[in-house]
């Protein structure tokens, strides 16, 4: 594998981001990227996150200018590019099962409640020009931010959950002054 690559068909596949790492051969990392831009931008998208959108650039410039980088790097520190995946590299899936198993019941009631928003949201499309009134308008806002509203919940319940995580860790903190 070289960096040396036709310069015109590295900058086409720079402009899509993980293309050009792909192009260049590191396939892992090529892939990261597509799935994070992608990802990220569908995601914002289905749940109405529209702060999510901003990560989209950033995703995009990384990529444009890491491709290009890689393009001008010296033979020798390009062979030394490690290939791998940018997220969730050094997880250990074989225990996914486990984790799956002992937490069935949550990942369940999350599928089901997204399942039952995305059906209430296309029944609603259906019926909006039939129903009209107060009571219309405010099951369709209700409806339509649910999934924020959840995930503003969860992300105040992860945040509550790190602090307490950090109060259970400060007698290890005062053992450690005391020595």
């Amino acid at each position: 594998m070289k960096n040396k690559k036709n310069s015109f068909f590295t900058f086409c596949c720079s402009l899509v981001p993980g293309a050009g790492e792909m192009y260049m051969g590191l396939y892992k990392q090529g892939i990261s990227l597509m799935l994070i831009f992608w990802g990220v931008g569908a995601f914002g998208g289905w749940a109405n996150l529209e702060v999510l959108w901003a990560v989209v650039p950033v995703v995009w410039f990384y990529s444009f200018f890491h491709t290009h980088n890689l393009r001008n790097m010296p033979e020798e520190e390009f062979l030394a590019q490690e290939d791998r995946y940018l997220v969730f590299n050094d997880v250990d899936f074989a225990k996914a099962d486990e984790v799956l198993k002992r937490n069935k019941k949550l990942v369940a009631a999350v599928l089901i409640f997204f399942g039952i928003c995305m059906l209430a949201q296309i029944g609603m499309n259906i019926l909006n020009p039939f129903i009209d009134g107060f009571f219309w308008e405010l099951a369709w806002r209700l409806n339509h931010s649910a999934t924020r509203i959840v995930l503003a919940i969860a992300v105040i319940l992860g945040g509550v959950a790190l602090l307490r995580g950090n109060a259970k860790d400060a007698p290890l903190e005062e053992v450690v002054e005391e020595q």
